[in-house]
């Protein structure tokens, strides 16, 4: 009789240590079917094998030439703390779908460079190993604070934000003297004198990327009192305000005045000058035209530049399936040093995740480029808002790249936006 209420008591008090541990998995692996994914999370962490000497695999998507780069410094960490690592670069195109089929087979490698808006994502699929438990702890406290909220979940951070790459509005400060502006237009007035401007010279006003959804939406944002699609859905639904009238006014009165491109307006350049005298770019493509103008100033004339309120930031994660971890951290620690995040910005322009060097970096593009002090280079709501605004551009990719190009209204524009949520 003792001995079965031993057995009682054992199993009432596992039971309470399973309850009390909502993230414990008795199987400990990333493929089991018949938890919760969405709360459970994964906390172990793996000790590294010293009786092995395994490479880190490593998989990143990038052009070939900030492949190569990254490639130098990463070779060049993984020497500085003797390991090994085998690096893969996958096409862009592809990268999504090669990520959730080698997920899913649990054959997606160590370490991981994800676009820091998919860290949640593949966090709460059970994918990646939280890094607080790692030896990453302290030098996340470095990163920027912005960044490092995209990447956190459940508590917990899931990533080491590595760089970022802000979306900008450039101009040539000339004609905005000529129109009789001191500075980018803030409201539908300043902008009208613009728009009249363009009509005076008979020539576009602003160029943008129509494909880079993100980058089309970043400039209707800067438009008041907000044209994005995510800033329509937070207008007043019931009924149009009247400064929301004035921003519907003002979108279809630049619609005439805008060129859209196939490719970046930078990339488009033709000797050294853009098609416009307005144009939405990133600021690391400036600044790479700035460096292959030789002096001679970008586009052979001076710009200034506004931040825009998307970024385009990339973060490294270690998988929940890496035997490595205590390398993977130790190389992920040496990527996210000072001395590599200088070198990284000198080689491909994308500015350190690091706070202090991205401070200083951002520090002389202001004063370079001759911008406002204190631009708010990151979008001020939350993170969790920030990823499901980005959501809603994906969804409304069409309906922006419609009312840019001058298919729909401006008018329609919203509607459509408005009906599809709110039918």
């Amino acid at each position: 009789m003792k001995r079965r209420h031993q057995v009682v008591l054992f199993a009432v008090l596992l039971l309470s240590l399973t309850i009390l541990s909502p993230s414990f998995d008795f199987r400990g692996s990333q493929h089991n079917q018949g938890r919760n994914q969405e709360k459970d999370t994964y906390t172990g962490v793996s000790s590294r094998n010293q009786n092995t000497s395994a490479p880190l695999d490593v998989m990143v998507s990038m052009s070939k030439a900030e492949f190569e780069s990254f490639q130098k410094v990463a070779k060049e960490v993984a020497a500085s703390i003797y390991v090994e690592i085998n690096l893969r670069n996958v096409e862009p195109d592809e990268y999504k779908e090669v990520l959730d089929q080698e997920f899913s087979l649990g054959e997606n490698g160590d370490i991981i460079l994800l676009d820091s808006d998919q860290v949640q994502h593949y966090a709460k699929k059970g994918y990646l190993l939280p890094l607080n438990a790692t030896t990453l702890s302290k030098a996340l406290g470095d990163s920027v604070a912005e960044l490092r909220g995209i990447t956190e979940w459940n508590g917990y951070q899931w990533a080491m934000p590595f760089d970022v790459d802000p979306y900008v509005m450039g101009v040539i400060p000339s004609y905005l003297n000529e129109a009789g502006l001191q500075g980018f237009p803030q409201n539908r007035e300043q902008w009208s004198k613009l728009i009249k401007e363009s009509q005076t010279k008979s020539a576009p006003l602003i160029s943008l990327n129509i494909d880079d959804i993100y980058e089309a939406s970043a400039w209707l944002s800067y438009l008041p009192p907000g044209m994005s699609p995510d800033q329509i859905l937070r207008m007043q639904r019931t009924s149009m305000t009247n400064e929301f009238q004035q921003g519907i006014s003002l979108l279809g009165e630049l619609q005439p005045h805008i060129i859209t491109m196939s490719v970046d307006p930078v990339l488009a350049a033709s000797d050294d000058k853009v098609p416009t005298p307005m144009f939405v770019s990133t600021l690391s493509r400036i600044l790479h035209a700035d460096e292959a103008a030789k002096g001679r100033g970008t586009f052979s004339s001076p710009v200034s530049l506004q931040a825009l309120r998307a970024v385009e930031s990339r973060s490294l994660v270690i998988t929940a399936g890496a035997v490595e971890t205590d390398a993977a951290s130790h190389w992920i620690e040496g990527m996210s040093s000072a001395v590599t995040q200088k070198k990284w910005y000198k080689q491909t322009k994308r500015l350190p995740a690091r706070k202090q060097e991205s401070e200083k970096e951002v520090g002389d593009v202001e004063s370079r480029y001759n911008m406002a002090l204190n631009q708010s280079w990151f979008a001020k709501e939350s993170p969790v808002q920030s990823i499901e605004n980005k959501m809603m551009i994906d969804r409304f990719q069409k309906r922006v790249q419609q009312v840019l190009e001058g298919e729909i209204s401006a008018a329609q524009y919203v509607s459509s936006i408005r009906k599809t949520v709110n039918p």
